[in-house]
């Protein structure tokens, strides 16, 4: 084929290099949703046993109520009532308060005995409560 001046035509391994690229980025993008569908699956088992019997199947309100409010916790509005961001640092915060008064402190304990194994078992245990974050995260209503 005739070139024409001045116009380059890429060559061969260049088009490869490039497609390789494009298909290594679709690959971690894929690898980047399965890691997170997979940490909100295991979310999902950590919630259903720790935090449904106040907050409900699938976050819909239960029994557990807003202190400020007085009216029940809908986790599946949880991230636009913040401005639609997840709060992670509140969220841990909020969750691992040991304070007596808390209303999360006995599920805190529960959450890091189960973890007593681990020889590191409060960052296993904040290991759980970030899948379950996870798992709210992803029912969250438009």
């Amino acid at each position: 084929m005739k070139q024409s001046r001045g116009t380059t035509r890429p060559s061969l391994p260049f088009v490869g290099v490039a497609i390789a690229l494009a298909l290594g980025i679709v690959g971690e993008a894929r690898a980047a949703d399965d890691l997170d569908e997979a940490l909100s699956k295991a979310g999902k088992v950590w919630y259903d046993k720790y935090c449904t019997p106040c907050h409900g199947p699938g976050g819909a309100p239960a029994t557990a109520v807003a202190t400020a409010t007085k009216q029940p916790v809908d986790l599946r509005t949880y991230v636009k009532r913040h401005g639609g961001k997840f709060p992670t640092s509140d969220w841990i915060a909020i969750i691992a308060d040991t304070r007596p008064a808390s209303v999360h402190a006995d599920v805190w304990d529960t959450i890091k005995q189960a973890q007593a194994g681990s020889l590191e078992n409060d960052a296993a245990a904040r290991g759980v409560v970030s899948a379950i974050a996870r798992y709210v995260n992803s029912i969250q209503t438009k």
